[in-house]
């Protein structure tokens, strides 16, 4: 069990080396990199462990790639509701809009085209 945890212990702290810094952070990639280190941990339980015990060794294991994921989301979080207390339109709401203005470039001409086909 001692190999378990050194290598689970390796394995956060290659994950944490290769963080990127703070300000540009994929949430997604943290994300991954911590679910990845759950599952491999979890796997790497004695058998006889019941489940509960093997799931909170397993999140004991990647709680440092945990606590970086939650406090860079927590980091977006802030930002996009300082981004909106300032009226600035979040990243979802500038798509929204673009998708907005590109449908009514389209959608438009091939209204007024069908309705001028028709009559």
């Amino acid at each position: 069990m001692g190999g378990i945890a050194a290598s689970a212990g390796a394995m956060v702290q290659e994950a944490m080396a290769q963080e990127a810094p703070a300000a540009g952070v994929d949430l997604d990639l943290l994300e991954r990199r911590w679910h990845k280190c759950v599952r491999q941990a979890f796997s790497g339980q004695p058998a006889g462990l019941p489940t509960h015990a093997a799931q909170k060794a397993a999140l004991a294991e990647c709680k440092t790639l945990e606590d970086r994921y939650v406090s860079a989301m927590l980091v977006a979080q802030a930002a996009e509701a300082e981004a909106r207390r300032q009226g600035k339109p979040s990243i979802g709401a500038r798509a929204r809009g673009w998708a907005t203005s590109l449908l009514s470039y389209v959608v438009e001409p091939v209204t007024s085209w069908i309705d001028a086909w028709r009559r």
